[in-house]
Parts: structure tokens; sequence; C-alpha cells
């Protein structure tokens, strides 16, 4: 009956966010834009997950002076997962290619065996994770 469709994030810069989440796979495969320029939307794919860019920019919209993830704890969105294969590959590769700045430490995980979490340029949480994937206790 239900299907998973999307994950919307919203974000400052369409290109610079879409730029990003290239650089971590994701194909663009939907851009939209409203008459007035007000209103981008950029659907990106990666396997059978889609990602949905939202740059919504009324003109009277003040501009944020601290990044989502600075204001402490919010409802909402904390982050999404991307699994990779080989970790210290992967961090390697976003830092070679200047995406990362900093190398995270991976950490020791309770479902997957090691995960870090990079920021994107809005300060939207990816975690990347390397299997395996632990069996996780189903609930009785």
């Amino acid at each position: 009956m239900f299907y998973f469709h999307h994950v919307t994030l919203s974000v400052r810069d369409l290109s610079v966010a879409e730029g990003f989440y290239k650089g971590l796979g994701f194909e663009p495969v939907y851009r939209w834009q409203d008459e007035a320029g007000s209103l981008q939307i950029c659907h990106l794919r990666l396997g059978q997950a889609l990602l949905e860019l939202y740059c919504f920019r009324p003109e009277d919209e003040p501009e944020l002076s601290v990044p989502p993830w600075a204001s402490g704890f919010r409802l909402g969105l904390r982050h999404f997962a991307l699994q990779v294969d080989d970790l210290d590959k992967a961090l390697d590769a976003l830092h070679g290619t200047g995406m990362l700045i900093d190398k995270p430490s991976p950490v020791n995980g309770q479902t997957c065996s090691r995960y870090v979490f990079i920021l994107d340029p809005d300060g939207n949480s990816v975690e990347l994770l390397e299997g395996p994937l632990v069996e996780i206790q189903q609930p009785e």
C-alpha cells in the first residue's frame, strides 16, 4: 500500500547543494523552477533512493545567520545515511576532491561496523556507514 518515495532537504543554494550530492554519487533526474524564481526543486537519485533538494527564497526572507544544526535539538530530519563498502576509501575520495576539508575519524557502530557524520553545505547531516549491518532485534 505504501512505498517510500523521497526525502526532502531545504537548501540555500541549489547548485551548491546539487554539486555536493553529485560528489556523493547522486545523479540529477528532475529539475523545476517557478516563474518568479523563488522556488527551485531538484530530484537526485542514488540507486533506488530519491533525494529532493528544495530551495525556497521569497524576496522578504531574511538570510539565516546560523545553520540549522547549530541551533541545538530540533524535531524533524536528524540525518540520512549512505552505506559504503570501504569507509576509509570513501573519506579519502571525498577529501581528495575537496568536499571534506578535514577527514572525520570513523567510530564503531551499534548497527554497523563503523560510521562517520559529514555535513552538506547547508549543515544537513549525512551519515556514511560501513557494513556489515547487524541484525536488529525485532520487538515482540
